[in-house]
């Protein structure tokens, strides 16, 4: 190959080896959502009313009433007289009935000593799943779940991650008010604003 000829070619490999870097790779699957915050009142699953809104969907922030009990939550929250917190997975709630397959999806928690606003991205490993935990107000708590909207994503992923941290006990009204951030693109952990890399 003449020198001309070299020297072109190598200065083509060096320019595309600078653009992948600065691009990243093209074929890298994309965060299809931007990281969502939201606070909300969620009824206590016990000495409260069947028409509470008890039951949270983590992936919408909806809350579902007790009495319409059926497997599209994720948590419940539970408070004791001395104040600390139970928070229950869905399938420490609802058990489907005998003979059929339909179950809630499996709900992983981790509590955690970082402050809430310190903590952006969810832990790898030392998921607790399906089992039920006890927090304290001002606790962060992280959460995992193979939600079934992750199935209409594009991301191939199957679970989906929050963290939240109960701000707020009535004893009186059995209601905690919670805030929580939510990483709406399946197999994405990173808490940060914005749409997440990771």
């Amino acid at each position: 190959m003449p020198r001309f000829f070299r020297a072109t070619y190598f200065l083509a490999l060096t320019v595309c080896a600078f653009a992948a870097a600065a691009c990243g790779d093209p074929f890298a699957v994309k965060a299809p959502y931007q990281t969502v915050t939201d606070s909300f009142a969620i009824s206590a699953l016990t000495r409260t009313p069947a028409s509470s809104r008890a039951l949270w969907r983590i992936a919408d922030f909806v809350r579902y009433r007790l009495d319409s009990i059926g497997t599209q939550f994720d948590l419940g929250f539970d408070i004791s007289a001395s104040g600390t917190i139970t928070v229950y997975p869905a399938r420490t709630i609802a058990t489907p009935p005998p003979g059929t397959l339909i179950a809630p999806q499996p709900v992983a928690l981790q509590s955690s000593s970082t402050a809430y606003a310190s903590a952006d991205r969810a832990p790898e490993s030392g998921w607790i799943v399906d089992t039920a935990i006890v927090v304290t107000r001002g606790q962060t708590v992280f959460v995992r779940s193979s939600s079934d909207f992750c199935s209409s994503q594009t991301t191939g992923g199957t679970l989906l991650y929050a963290k939240f941290v109960v701000d707020s006990i009535n004893p009186v009204t059995r209601q905690l008010l919670v805030r929580s951030t939510i990483q709406p693109s399946c197999n994405f952990r990173s808490f940060a604003t914005g749409v997440p890399t990771f």
